[in-house]
C-alpha cells in the first residue's frame, strides 16, 4: 500500500472531515476559522490518488497552557477502511516536520477522547484538561514540544 502524503488545500479536506468528524455533515459545519490564512498548512495522505486522510495545522495560540510560537493540530482524520494502518502515523509526522522547518516550537490539539491514546503514544503530553466540544463531545488537551 503506496502512501502518498502532500500539502493540501483545506477544501481537499472536506469530504473526509464530513465523514469522520462530523457524522456527514454540510460541507460549511467541516471548515475551520484559519483554514485559508497564508501561515496555515494542511497535508493529505492518498492512496491510488483517492485522499485517504489529513490533518489541518493553524497557527493559534493554546487556551489551556502559555506555549509560544505555536500551531493547533486541527481535523485529523483517517477514512475508517485505512484506520490502524500506520497511515495517522505518517500524516502526523509530516505535520511535525513541516513544523519544525518553519520553526514552530509548540504543536497542541483538541483531541476526542478515543484518540487521545494514539497521541499518547507518539510522545504528545496531556496536562489533565478535559473539555467537552458541543455537539462533538469530550476532548483531552494535548501539546508537543518541537524544538
Amino acid at each position: 500500500m503506496d502512501i502518498v502524503l502532500k500539502k493540501v488545500d483545506s477544501n481537499d479536506l472536506l469530504p473526509i472531515r464530513s465523514k469522520i468528524l462530523r457524522n456527514n455533515a454540510n460541507y460549511d459545519y467541516c471548515k475551520y476559522k484559519g483554514d485559508n490564512l497564508d501561515s496555515s498548512f494542511h497535508i493529505g495522505a492518498y492512496i491510488n490518488n483517492k485522499i485517504v486522510g489529513g490533518v489541518s495545522v493553524i497557527k493559534k495560540k493554546s487556551n489551556y497552557k502559555n506555549l509560544t510560537n505555536s500551531y493547533q493540530l486541527r481535523g485529523m482524520c483517517v477514512l475508517e477502511n485505512f484506520q490502524k494502518k500506520g497511515i495517522g502515523e505518517k500524516i502526523l509526522k509530516e505535520a511535525e516536520k513541516h513544523c519544525k522547518i518553519l520553526k514552530i516550537k509548540n504543536i497542541w490539539m483538541n483531541a476526542r477522547v478515543k484518540a487521545a491514546n494514539f497521541y499518547l503514544k507518539l510522545n504528545y503530553i496531556d496536562l489533565g484538561f478535559r473539555y467537552e466540544i458541543k455537539g462533538i463531545g469530550l476532548h483531552y488537551f494535548l501539546y508537543k514540544k518541537l524544538q
